[in-house]
């Protein structure tokens, strides 16, 4: 028996050490989660910080203003989530300030990217955007200021940890339905952003793709895909405004979350630093030309003018490969063919069904195809090149998207 004592002792100190362990790991990755978010916003204002300053186009500031936003929205996660009740009263007021802010300043980013007439000179819009955002957090630190501490205590454990408490009244009370009518808002936002943020791509995508052969870096290509996740990620907040932070109070859960916000913010401005052709590259009198064609309803029989427009316009290419001339404009096979460029894309609309990019790109990919079959010696950089591209990568995007429909 004596002989056991010792052995016994030395596995309850294993396990002892063990279960110190796991807890001491259980913290670090529970400390990761409440600061990742945080982390990655920090890094990506830097980024973003060092892009603005090289570059002259608006848009950009209006994306360093989100992600500066977004990096003071998860400063006050990380002190709501670490438990810092002594910082509470202000980080607080910042969340609910933020959280109303980031979803309208990245509207304003996407319009200032996409419209000539951004959103940031509609005063309207950003009264709205601002004002909202304003008067929750003079009302939201107003009401912390004239509460005493006992009051605080009660709302902050009640409310901001527990949920809401049926027993709350006073001010607790109130600042309980201040934040809920503000979650309202936040919910609301996050439909009309998305909606109105996915229309102005969009629009703006099918704009270049009428006017350039060429797209690579002019149009917001990773951005519609990011929108998805946008629009997954902005449900889940809305949610989780919703019911309330506290569900992920002190529990592994956060990960979730946490990993699903870190990823949007990296993307989202890893994009937006990528993204340098705006709107204000266009010619005007060009995105005009193309607003009408793409507006106007498409009659069901192309007439005598768009057939013998688009004859023209495949004899040309047939023989003197127009297709291949790299950085090809809308503009310079219309004057080829002695028309303008609105006719030209009712042309492409009713006879071919193509926007410019696509007819250019199905030619030139049927062109790099027969290259290829009769010299396969030849290196993939060297056909991309003899078929009108600047770059493997275009011609790789474009190859994997029309080569099953030219065969």
């Amino acid at each position: 028996m004596q002989n056991l004592c010792p052995k016994i002792t030395i596995i309850g100190n294993c396990f002892g050490f063990y279960r110190l362990l796991r807890i001491f790991a259980t913290n670090m990755i529970y400390l990761l989660f409440t600061s990742l978010p945080f982390l990655v916003s920090v890094v990506m204002v830097a980024q973003l910080t060092l892009t603005y300053r090289r570059r002259t186009n608006k848009a950009i500031r209006w994306l360093l203003l989100w992600a500066i936003a977004t990096l003071l929205l998860y400063a006050c996660h990380f002190v709501y989530f670490n438990h810092h009740i002594g910082l509470i009263p202000f980080t607080d007021t910042v969340y609910v300030t933020t959280n109303l802010l980031v979803y309208p300043l990245f509207l304003i980013y996407i319009s200032a990217t996409t419209d000539r007439t951004p959103l940031y000179r509609d005063k309207s819009f950003l009264l709205t955007a601002f004002g909202i955002p304003l008067v929750a957090c003079i009302t939201v630190g107003m009401l912390y200021a004239l509460m005493d501490n006992q009051q605080e205590v009660e709302f902050i454990n009640s409310y901001l940890y527990h949920g809401h408490d049926p027993q709350l009244n006073g001010l607790p009370l109130i600042q309980t339905w201040v934040h809920i009518v503000c979650h309202a808002i936040f919910a609301i936002q996050v439909v009309v952003v998305v909606v109105s943020g996915i229309r102005r791509i969009r629009r703006f995508n099918n704009m270049v793709q009428q006017l350039y052969a060429d797209t690579e870096n002019k149009e917001m290509e990773e951005i519609p895909t990011i929108l998805i996740l946008f629009i997954v990620t902005s449900l889940f907040s809305a949610v989780v405004n919703f019911i309330g932070r506290q569900l992920f109070v002190d529990t592994i859960i956060l990960g979730i979350p946490s990993l699903a916000f870190s990823a949007l913010i990296f993307s989202l401005s890893w994009v937006g630093m990528q993204q340098n052709f705006t709107i204000h590259d266009i010619p005007e009198e060009q995105e005009k030309d193309t607003e009408t064609t793409i507006e106007e309803n498409t009659p069901a029989t192309p007439s005598k003018t768009n057939i013998m427009i688009y004859e023209k316009l495949e004899e040309m290419m047939n023989e003197q490969q127009f297709y291949l001339k790299t950085n090809l404009l809308l503009n310079d096979v219309a004057k080829q063919l002695g028309t303008n460029r609105t006719y030209l894309l009712q042309a492409l609309s009713v006879c071919a069904h193509m926007t410019f990019k696509e007819y250019i790109n199905r030619k030139r990919i049927a062109h790099a195809e027969q290259l290829m079959a009769e010299n396969p010696q030849v290196s993939k950089a060297e056909i991309a090149t003899l078929s009108g591209y600047n770059s493997m990568s275009s011609f790789y995007r474009n190859y994997s998207q029309y080569r099953s429909a030219n065969k």
